[in-house]
């Protein structure tokens, strides 16, 4: 990872070269970010464009890990917590007929990215405070255990969860449900989550985060509080999981118990590894490439599309094992 730069007498981070990434990497960013707004004119396959809209908040859900794992180094296997309990929450919400339920679907959303924050802030505290503050695999088997727990509490959640068949969520999204519409929104929340989180990570709270991922005892030392920065951050990583599952799946229209299990959360860590850890443009473009290039094939190769796709990922990970975008981001600017 580049360096996140030094901090002056004043107090304040001077940015080091290379903090926001090589040339070569803006340029793909900018042109690709473009991309996303011609899709729709190039198109006039509603189909097409809807589910290159519902990819595109797979790639939200994908930014929401690279934030953690690419920049802050925290690797996890229970990110579809976030992103699928909220989707059950927005069902729940909108589907159940108890005390004061239903409720309208923009309740319902604010109510699901809420209950992803706060389901981080509980983790957090109890993997980041004090002496037994959790790093490394010791944090990963955490974010394990709570994606398992979960996914078999959805399973035994009787009529509240909907079992094994999970929920089907009635509720539309408005005039943005469907089609172009809908891919439109889709676009908007990636554009903005993704300048949003570059943003933050140019900030000093985001510079301090950069710095406790390449080196969290020196960024200690120097007299930052590690376990708040950590915290916050990666509340601010599960609401953005949780935004992006309210919206995909009440345009899915049925959550079911793999959407917060071990299945989802790796599936994840692999696009954010085809793409690029640590580059936030290669998550998003391995989160809409890995699912198109799966569902072209899986509708020609019947049989065999599975292991295409593994033989890709294996290609892909020995030639550039840094990722599509991996090497761009190592170069530096002048």
């Amino acid at each position: 990872m580049p360096s996140i730069g030094e901090q002056t007498p004043g107090g304040r981070f001077r940015r080091q070269p290379g903090v926001s990434g090589g040339g070569s990497l803006r340029y793909a960013e900018f042109v690709l970010l473009a991309a996303l707004v011609a899709v729709p004119a190039l198109s006039r396959d509603a189909f097409f464009v809807d589910r290159i809209g519902r990819f595109l908040l797979l790639a939200v859900f994908a930014l929401s890990v690279d934030l953690i794992w690419g920049y802050g180094a925290m690797f996890t296997f229970g990110q579809a917590a976030f992103f699928g309990g909220a989707g059950y929450v927005a069902g729940m919400l909108t589907t159940r007929e108890e005390w004061i339920l239903p409720v309208p679907l923009g309740v319902a959303l604010v109510a699901a990215v809420a209950g992803s924050a706060l389901l981080a802030l509980a983790i957090s505290y109890f993997t980041f405070s004090g002496r037994g503050a959790l790093r490394g695999v010791e944090f990963a088997v955490v974010t394990l255990a709570v994606a398992v727990a979960l996914e078999r509490l959805a399973n035994a959640g009787g009529s509240i969860t909907g079992g094994q068949n999970g929920i089907l969520i009635t509720s539309r999204l408005g005039p943005f449900h469907r089609g172009h519409s809908f891919y439109l929104l889709a676009a908007a929340v990636v554009v903005v989550t993704y300048l949003g989180l570059k943003r933050y990570l140019r900030s000093r709270p985001g510079l301090v985060f950069r710095g406790i991922g390449q080196n969290e005892e020196r960024v200690e030392l120097l007299g930052y509080d590690v376990p708040r920065n950590k915290r916050w951050t990666f509340v601010l990583s599960g609401a953005i999981a949780g935004l992006a599952g309210a919206l995909f799946y009440v345009h899915e229209g049925i959550v079911s118990p793999a959407a917060v299990g071990v299945g989802s959360s790796t599936l994840v860590l692999l696009w954010v590894v085809l793409g690029g850890r640590g580059t936030l443009i290669g998550p998003v473009v391995g989160a809409v490439a890995l699912p198109f290039l799966t569902a072209r094939l899986s509708g020609t190769l019947l049989d065999t599309w599975l292991v295409v796709v593994g033989v890709i990922l294996v290609v892909v990970i020995l030639v550039i094992p840094a990722g599509i975008f991996g090497f761009l981001a190592r170069e530096k600017t002048p």
